[in-house]
């Protein structure tokens, strides 16, 4: 099979959409464990959450004032005060057994806790204070004003963060706020990470004329630990069909995915699809996309097993719409893809090349007129890396669409970050 292909090319190729149904439908859940709550930043939890206390836990004042009764605050007005006397002082984190009557009010601080009797809080810049703690009042306030009741925030019992959640600063400041010291998350993902190619050499490593420094082990290695996933292994893989087969079967049992770069096309010197078909199940080789076209999805078991092209921009691409994917899937994600997403305007017109093909154009966007403008960096050029780097995000064309007309509103999906 893989002679055949070496003669005529891809004879058939995946859509995207079917290739990810492929991936998706083989690919298993990773394991969970228990982590402290503070240090759980950008991990998916692995469980609904389930708020174990009232958010305020007590009726509290929202503002400097005074804790009173409403209806002794009524009518009043700049030219008609109404009076209350102060019976005493309440400051946050204070236990108080004060409690209030009819004509009587008590200082209080914000967040601290409202007493008994009381049912509003005139803010502290509306009284005036004279002798004999006798307070002035000069704007009426309604039963509720300014006050934070029990459970406001949150009810005991609710769900406060969904299965699958991606946990920022503002979702462990919330479960921090319940008192929940540990919380249980998926694993990250074990990745291993392969550059293939006779022509790599390492950084710090001296160059001839006819070698590249490896760029995507590093790329890919980043791009695993963006999404999520644990790197174990890395390596420069010569072009050798027995040392990339044993590299490969030495990493799939440690490893949840194993991705490859280069050698995955019809070239005399990519063996890689021998080593996988000859050693694991192929999913799809060809996906109708570009760059990317000759993606290789593998498993063995339960290992995913990727092997994407060796120009750097194709890798990306092919890393973002499949592998990226596949890691948060293992965690349980509810996004598979976390990329940010804006609508701008296209700056001219892009003709693809050929129909029938996903196409992803790199795009750099600019403010204008109050608009957001994407201007192209290029369509071809899968081995150019500054269009990478001087791209904002990346546009899909899809295969039905001939091209882009100027002015054509788009969707940008941004680098991830």
């Amino acid at each position: 099979m893989v002679e055949r292909l070496r003669k005529i090319g891809f004879a058939k190729l995946t859509s995207v959409e079917d290739a990810l149904d492929l991936l998706f439908s083989n690919t298993k859940t990773v394991n969970t464990e228990e982590i402290d709550t503070p240090k759980a930043l950008n991990r998916i939890i692995a469980e609904d959450i389930e708020s174990e206390i009232d958010v305020p836990g007590f009726d509290k004042s929202a503002m400097d004032g005074y804790a009173l009764i409403a209806e002794d605050t009524f009518e009043a007005s700049p030219n008609n005060p109404k009076f209350v006397k102060k019976v005493g002082k309440i400051e946050i984190g204070e236990a108080s057994d004060l409690s209030i009557k009819r004509g009587e009010a008590i200082r209080i601080s914000t967040g601290a806790v409202i007493p008994n009797g009381g049912d509003a809080v005139v803010k502290i810049e509306d009284t005036e204070i004279e002798e004999n703690n006798i307070i002035k009042i000069y704007n009426p306030v309604a039963p509720g004003k300014n006050v934070a009741k029990q459970g406001e925030d949150i009810h005991k019992e609710e769900i406060i963060l969904k299965k699958g959640t991606e946990l920022k600063a503002e979702h462990i400041a919330l479960l921090s706020s319940q008192g929940i010291p540990k919380i249980l998350i998926r694993k990250r993902p074990r990745v291993s990470v392969f550059a293939t190619g006779d022509e790599l050499v390492e950084i710090g490593e001296p160059l001839s004329k006819s070698q590249i420094y490896n760029s995507n082990t590093p790329m890919i290695a980043n791009l695993v630990r963006t999404y999520g996933g644990e790197i174990i292994s890395e390596a420069t893989v010569k072009d050798d069909k027995s040392f990339i087969t044993e590299k490969m079967l030495q990493a799939i049992p440690s490893s949840d995915i194993v991705i490859f770069t280069g050698g995955t096309s019809v070239g005399t010197q990519d063996y890689l699809p021998e080593v996988v078909n000859e050693n694991a199940n192929v999913l799809t080789h060809g996906v109708a996309m570009r760059p990317g076209e000759p993606i290789l999805i593998a498993h063995k078991n339960e290992t995913l097993i990727f092997c994407l092209p060796g120009t750097p921009v194709a890798a990306y691409v092919g890393f973002l719409k499949f592998a990226g994917p596949a890691i948060r899937k293992m965690m349980g994600a509810k996004e598979t893809d976390p990329r940010k997403e804006l609508i701008a305007e296209i700056d001219k017109d892009i003709p693809v090349s050929r129909m029938g093909y996903l196409h992803y154009l790199r795009v750099y966007l600019e403010i204008k007129e109050d608009k957001i403008i994407a201007r192209s960096v290029r369509l071809k050029g899968s081995g150019i890396i500054t269009s990478l780097t001087n791209s904002d995000g990346i546009i899909e064309i899809s295969k039905e669409q001939e091209g882009l007309k100027a002015g054509e509103k788009i969707l940008v999906k941004l680098l991830p970050i």
